[in-house]
């Protein structure tokens, strides 16, 4: 339990707190800014992938997570970032934060679900 809520706060301060206005805005209409917005989420994510190489004891596993987690996120932005900003342009709060929640969605359920993968892989092999 301990290691899903670490990736959570990981990705929180990732995906918000490490994330510039201009990585924010410019993400939508450019692959430079959603490139350095993904790296710099791979980037801080990286404390994730240090929590899961300690409980696996297994650097591969953590890198695969990690991986998985840098290119669905890169995936996931690419579509969404896309369509909140339209929402954001026609000033339609309700659909904007809509699509803001149902980003956080996709990217949980890729951070669980990748992570339930490993830990399969890991202990099922």
């Amino acid at each position: 339990m301990i290691i899903v809520l670490s990736i959570f706060i990981v990705h929180f301060l990732a995906d918000f707190v490490f994330q510039s206005s201009k990585m924010a805005t410019g993400k939508s209409k450019s692959l430079k800014w959603l490139s350095i917005h993904v790296g710099v989420y791979a980037l801080v994510s990286l404390i994730s992938f240090y929590v899961i190489s300690i409980h696996f004891s297994n650097n591969l596993y953590a890198f695969y997570w990690w991986g998985i987690n840098v290119a669905m996120h890169f995936m996931v932005d690419f579509f969404t970032s896309k369509i909140t900003s339209k929402y954001w342009e026609e000033k339609n709060m309700r659909f904007f934060f809509v699509m803001i929640g149902f980003d956080q969605l996709l990217h949980n359920v890729c951070l669980i679900s990748s992570f339930l993968l490993i830990q399969h892989v890991c202990f099922f092999k």
